[in-house]
């Protein structure tokens, strides 16, 4: 069967092949609408290594405290690595005085988003149907990353760390409406056209039957 005589039978068909695709269009739009608010809030930490030296205090040359960056970089990796541990989220809300979702530990560790960026950055956020719990979440989360950072510094006096927390911003996010619309036509047409030529499969078939 040629290209066009698929085209032909949609065509004949067309009432299937429209009402599929507008039926798609309206679902998605009373589903987007019917989306919950939800609220993005994210933060910046930078981790600083101090250092007990100054160049003005020494004479030898402490390369611009290279080290302390490089020490400060695989910190940051322990740091990012906390926000998966289900205890540590944990203790981020009980810092936040919130109650702990009562999921798996699996879902736990995904609450936070951390990504670690180059030298000691880790970009953090996280999503809640709630404005509030989301600010409290993202403040408590820098301050338990440094209460659990002067625990191990007392077992390490030379190695003490500061993480540093930008001002945290938390957005409403919204679900992309274009997107969806776009995404379900293009699903409604291929439906459709499925529909439309089924149609016509299974009428041809009752036709035969009947003749035979």
């Amino acid at each position: 069967m040629e290209l066009r005589e698929y085209f032909k039978i949609i065509g004949k068909y067309w009432k299937v092949f429209w009402g599929v695709i507008i039926i798609a269009i309206v679902a998605t739009l009373v589903f987007t609408k019917m989306q919950p608010k939800s609220y993005l809030a994210a933060t910046t930490l930078t981790v600083n290594k101090a250092s007990s030296l100054k160049q003005s205090q020494i004479s030898y040359y402490l390369f611009d405290n290279y080290y302390n960056v490089q020490s400060s970089g695989l910190y940051s990796q322990i740091v990012a690595t906390w926000f998966e541990s289900p205890a540590v989220v944990k203790d981020i809300y009980t810092k936040a005085d919130l109650t702990l979702p009562d999921v798996s530990q699996s879902k736990l560790s995904k609450i936070f988003k951390a990504v670690r960026e180059e030298p000691a950055t880790i970009n953090v956020s996280i999503s809640s149907s709630n404005k509030d719990e989301a600010e409290k979440l993202i403040n408590a989360a820098a301050v338990v990353m440094q209460e659990k950072t002067n625990e191990m510094g007392r077992s390490d006096k030379e190695n003490v760390y500061d993480i540093v927390k930008f001002e945290p911003v938390v957005t409403e996010t919204t679900p992309n409406l274009w997107l969806n619309i776009l995404i379900s036509t293009i699903a409604g047409i291929i439906i459709g056209a499925i529909l439309a030529l089924a149609v016509d499969y299974f009428k041809a078939e009752g036709k035969n039957t009947k003749s035979n």
